[in-house]
């Protein structure tokens, strides 16, 4: 893991359309590597919201943390740009999947794999 670069993407990029139901997309990067990226935009509507999602294999599902219900995500802040080391290497042969939700209305969000800062 490249710590001390800027970040170099190392595949494509994928759209993540977010709402309040757990869905999920399958990444893969053109050269290994143990983070992402994460482009968290506001909503057509104007109505900002937090983007949480988690990596993991095909089955992988998330849910919105709420008031005394801790979950097991990551956080996209809205209006962002944020880049996440996560736990799975994500390589050409290797797929990682996603999953991402909102707490209410919808959310866009942009993941990169790459390296760097």
């Amino acid at each position: 893991m490249a710590n001390n670069i800027a970040f170099q993407a190392m595949g494509k990029t994928y759209q993540a359309s977010a709402n309040t139901v757990s869905q999920r997309i399958a990444i893969t990067a053109d050269m290994p590597c143990n983070q992402i990226l994460v482009a968290s935009h506001e909503n057509p509507a104007g109505a900002s919201k937090a983007v949480y999602f988690a990596i993991g294999n095909s089955t992988v599902t998330v849910t919105a943390p709420t008031s005394g219900n801790a979950q097991y995500c990551y956080v996209a802040v809205p209006s962002s740009v944020k880049v996440y080391t996560v736990p799975r290497q994500i390589t050409t042969d290797g797929t990682v999947y996603v999953a991402f939700i909102t707490e209410s209305s919808t959310a866009e969000c942009y993941f990169t794999p790459g390296e760097g800062l």
